[in-house]
């Protein structure tokens, strides 16, 4: 691990280029406060329903979680929990994570995660089953959760990203996003015109597709993760809510 201590000048740069908690909140993007739901689906099996949620904290911050439970078939033989929580802030107009958390039970064996980020030091402080790491960040990094919602803003300001840096499992990958061509797509939750992204995983074979609708600020309306000898994995959405007043 890197020391916690980068020094004075480390400090007061980062205290320049990123300011204080409430300094980042003078001139924010427009950050949709909402929840939606989505069937999972395995194959052709109903596996889950996942539930997102965006909402504006009191100190100005935002919390963006998703909860995955099982449901249908498989409900029958396991009984999954999937939480993962990312707390962040917007820095002009840009998302900056503070704190992640990852908890999977009910598989035989919990799994949990923790990032917390120093960005005063540069640095994070993961922890990962009990794994105890500590790094150097550079701006721009976004844990798992919070990588999604900027792809969804950056698009919606007008800016294809073609990189994010994310932190997980102790480690910084940079995925490479691709845009594939637009399509229109009937979802429960209504029929929407999409962008289509593409991200693949820098270490294996798997792509994640993400169908973006601009009727619906750049968000998700199916997300799918393809990868050669297992089982899609497949996300629609059912319904979405937002709350206009608190959209920020």
């Amino acid at each position: 691990m890197i020391s916690k201590s980068m020094g004075f000048m480390v400090t007061l740069l980062a205290a320049l280029l990123f300011g204080s908690a409430s300094q980042a909140q003078d001139n924010p993007a427009k950050v949709p406060i909402y929840q939606a739901s989505y069937s999972v689906g395995l194959g052709s099996i109903k596996a889950g329903d996942a539930r997102f949620t965006l909402k504006r904290d009191a100190d100005g911050t935002y919390t963006y979680s998703s909860v995955t439970t099982a449901a249908g078939l498989v409900a029958l033989f396991r009984s999954d929990v999937i939480t993962e929580t990312s707390h962040f802030r917007v820095i002009q107009d840009k998302l900056q994570s503070l704190h992640y958390t990852y908890d999977h039970s009910g598989n035989g064996k919990d799994e949990k995660q923790d990032i917390r980020f120093d960005w005063a030091q540069g640095i994070a402080h993961t922890t990962d089953d009990g794994r105890q790491k500590t790094l150097t960040v550079k701006p721009g990094t976004y844990d798992r959760l919070l990588a999604q919602l900027a792809i969804s803003m950056d698009l919606a300001e007008g800016r294809h990203v073609e990189t994010y840096p994310i932190l997980l499992h102790g480690e910084i990958n940079v995925y490479h996003m691709l845009r594939q061509d637009n399509t229109d797509l009937k979802t429960p939750a209504g029929y929407y015109e999409t962008d289509v992204i593409a991200r693949r995983d820098p270490h294996s074979d798997r792509v994640l597709t993400f169908w973006l609708a601009p009727k619906l600020d750049y968000l998700p309306v199916q997300i799918q993760q393809t990868e050669p000898g297992k089982a899609t994995i497949n996300l629609m959405l059912t319904g979405i809510k937002f709350d206009s007043e608190n959209s920020k």
